[in-house]
């Protein structure tokens, strides 16, 4: 079977990079007969917003619907494009991933001799070989091909959480404004609701 990435990251990155935005990851998945999402997710440094998932949802089916673009033949056929951000709590599938996301907290699904685990832990490293995670103040390495599965965890009421949560005061401003206009237009109108 054709690795999604590098059948098709070489067409998206240059398209992204024309949107100051970047590629994350790319995943095409089955679910049932017939029915295949190509999910991409992009971001950018300063985060993405509505009109750049939708700018970035354009230019990819574009250059994906070109009959030349390399790797068509992986998505020949009907198929759902989705494109997102990766989210507060990222897919940590590629090695890119997890030495980005040093010390952040993870939660990995693994298999060791043949046994399902589980491990919660800070992300202390990582290499094509092994990734090391601090669990309850133990270091624990879990080899990469044993991973099935892993993501970040995003804990509220840590620095990251408000950080992640804290908006622009430009645009808090504005969204002030807008909201305290549009409460006193919609109050009158819930009560008569209510009222009638």
């Amino acid at each position: 079977m054709m690795d999604t990435w590098h059948s098709l990251a070489p067409n998206i990155i240059p398209v992204l990079a024309s949107l100051n935005l970047y590629l994350y990851d790319i995943e095409l998945s089955s679910a049932g007969k017939g029915n295949r999402t190509l999910r991409v997710l992009v971001d950018r440094v300063d985060g993405v917003d509505l009109e750049a998932i939708t700018a970035a949802t354009r230019e990819i089916s574009a250059v994906l619907d070109e009959p030349a673009t390399a790797g068509a033949d992986l998505l020949a056929g009907q198929y759902t494009l989705e494109v997102s951000s990766p989210g507060l709590e990222r897919p940590l599938r590629r090695i890119e991933h997890w030495q980005g996301a040093r010390g952040r907290v993870a939660t990995v699904k693994f298999r060791r001799d043949g046994v399902a685990s589980r491990s919660r832990g800070v992300i202390i490293s990582a290499t094509n070989d092994v990734v090391v995670l601090e669990v309850d103040g133990t270091e624990e390495s879990i080899p990469f091909a044993e991973i099935t599965g892993a993501r970040t965890v995003f804990e509220w009421g840590t620095d990251e959480a408000r950080m992640a949560t804290k908006k622009p005061k430009s645009s808090s401003k504005s969204k002030s404004k807008s909201k305290s206009k549009s409460k006193s237009k919609s109050r009158p109108q819930l009560k008569s609701v209510k009222v009638a």
